[in-house]
């Protein structure tokens, strides 16, 4: 009987979710919108030319880091890693990560039908 309950629960969830409409938008070009891309792709760069040097993923496991103006910022939460950005670079869009804990490796993978 529960797994009944359950099932009828998850498909009802399912259904709904892909069911929704998929609204798409045009809209007017925005050279904005290009330039804060072209201050984030700036900033992934820097970090990934500056990662290993700065020791980035064996020092500061656990924690935040952003590349933003050629500077590396380092915090707790991303509230914190977000206000140290934004104070000394108020216009920039950074680079954010999270480095977990342990080391862990990703696996990428991709369905073909």
């Amino acid at each position: 009987m529960h797994a009944e309950l359950f099932d009828r629960i998850h498909r009802a969830d399912y259904d709904s979710d892909m069911s929704s409409p998929v609204i798409i938008e045009e809209l007017l070009y925005d050279p904005e919108f290009e330039r804060a891309f072209a201050k984030a792709e700036c900033n992934r760069t820097w970090f990934i030319e500056h990662s290993k040097e700065l020791g980035v993923f064996t020092r500061h496991r656990g924690r935040y880091v952003a590349a933003a103006g050629g500077e590396l910022f380092v915090a707790d939460t991303a509230e914190e890693i977000d206000r140290l950005v934004s104070d000394k670079y108020p216009g920039e869009v950074p680079h954010v990560r999270y480095i977990p804990r342990e080391k862990c490796d990703l696996i990428y993978a991709y369905h073909l039908t």
